[in-house]
């Protein structure tokens, strides 16, 4: 099982002297029933993640083990050691080394978001961020200063928490239909290229949608 991967968006982020890495779980529901994005809202009658590639049969084992994974004792070992290992090899070459959490899923439990503070404390070099819509949850966590420093998190609107989202204080995404749109809104898009997300360019972070379905056919247009 690779644990940490490049998907096609991470590729194209990997330039400039950084390497980009992601981690994924299945999107919104586990073939074991598990409700891997909790506070899933109107992006599950789009999502990207659960059409195209992620469909394919060697694509949704690999989610499925990954997941699996994150519920056994060598979780927080095991990747604090990809991770170092990535973080190496990235030195080597010169190049900054950045993970982002969940290219598919989200922070399912409260224990699986805390084992992810433990991993991001023990890597301090490296930078991790992270689109959800968990909004509460690491509320809750910030509060207590469980968040780490070198963790971007990004609000993703159209989860059932979007009443929570501060949109000229929190980092935040939206989707949009189109590139006009976007840039009306005046949102820094991070289609193509997420290090405008994992860098800071903007706390607001636009998305043009690019499910299966038509934009239309789904209820992303009701998300304000």
């Amino acid at each position: 099982m690779n644990i940490l991967t490049q998907n096609a968006k991470m590729k194209k982020s990997s330039q400039n002297g950084i390497d980009v890495y992601n981690f994924g779980i299945p999107a919104f529901l586990s073939e074991t029933g598990l409700k891997t994005c909790p506070m899933a809202g109107v992006c599950a009658t789009g999502c990207y993640a659960r059409s195209g590639t992620y469909r394919f049969g060697n694509v949704k084992n690999a989610y499925e083990e990954r997941l699996k994974f994150t519920q056994s004792e060598f979780f927080i070992p095991r990747l604090v050691n990809e991770v170092q290992a990535k973080y190496m090899k990235a030195l080597d070459k010169g190049h900054q080394c950045i993970i982002r959490i969940h290219d598919s899923g989200d922070f399912y439990s409260n224990k699986y978001a805390m084992d992810w503070m433990l991993i991001m404390k023990q890597c301090p070099d490296v930078r991790f961020y992270a689109y959800t819509k968990m909004v509460s949850q690491f509320e809750t966590l910030a509060d207590l200063n469980f968040r780490q420093s070198n963790f971007r998190l990004i609000y993703s609107m159209g989860g059932l928490e979007d009443s929570q989202i501060d949109t000229d204080r929190h980092w935040h995404s939206k989707v949009f239909q189109d590139e006009a749109s976007l840039i009306e809104a005046g949102y820094a898009d991070a289609t193509q290229d997420d290090m405008v997300a994992a860098l800071g360019v903007s706390k607001r972070i636009g998305l043009i949608y690019h499910g299966s379905k038509n934009y239309t056919n789904t209820r992303w247009s009701k998300v304000k």
